[in-house]
């Protein structure tokens, strides 16, 4: 009989306490040798899918040991601009690009938050909107690694994590 021995790592992001769940008997998904930190660990190279990742959510910095600040919450028009206005080639990634970094291992939340600290288990936009309903985009929810667009309107404001090709 195999047992449920949860690994539980406290985080503190902005007051708010969280606790991620990586069950033992899981095989992670997102190890960290997957991942190569570049420009001072505020960038990180995707080796698997050749994309480069802000390490940090929208609104927070890479202090050289972890993302600080609060993350900030956009509508999806936002999350374009913002994307946009920090040029260097940053996109907000599409729902195929951002369901990549979904750690299956672990959820609360389901990242890797070795190389990506401070994520919420909240949702992010992706750049995809609902082919059949333009009013609504598509986002993944870092609690569980979900996908979906449950109704979700455009604006409504929810967070971002930028994507570039590799260069």
């Amino acid at each position: 009989m195999k047992r449920f021995i949860p690994v539980l790592l406290a985080v503190t992001l902005s007051g708010h306490a969280f606790s991620q769940t990586c069950p033992a008997n899981v095989k992670r998904t997102t190890p960290a040798s997957r991942y190569e930190l570049q420009n001072s660990g505020a960038e990180v190279w995707d080796k698997q899918t050749d994309l480069v990742w802000q390490r940090c959510s929208l609104g927070q910095s890479w202090d050289g040991s972890t993302c600080a600040g609060a993350p900030t919450r956009h509508t999806w028009q936002q999350a374009l601009e913002a994307a946009t206005a920090a040029g260097g080639g940053w996109m907000l990634p599409d729902k195929r690009e951002l369901q990549s970094l979904v750690e299956r291992g672990c959820f609360n939340p389901a990242i890797n938050i070795t190389v990506f600290p401070n994520t919420l288990s909240s949702w992010y936009w992706s750049s995809s909107s609902v082919a059949s309903y333009s009013e609504f985009a598509w986002f993944v929810g870092f609690y569980n690694g979900i996908d979906n667009y449950h109704y979700e309107l455009k604006s409504h404001e929810h967070y971002v994590r930028l994507v570039r090709t590799r260069q």
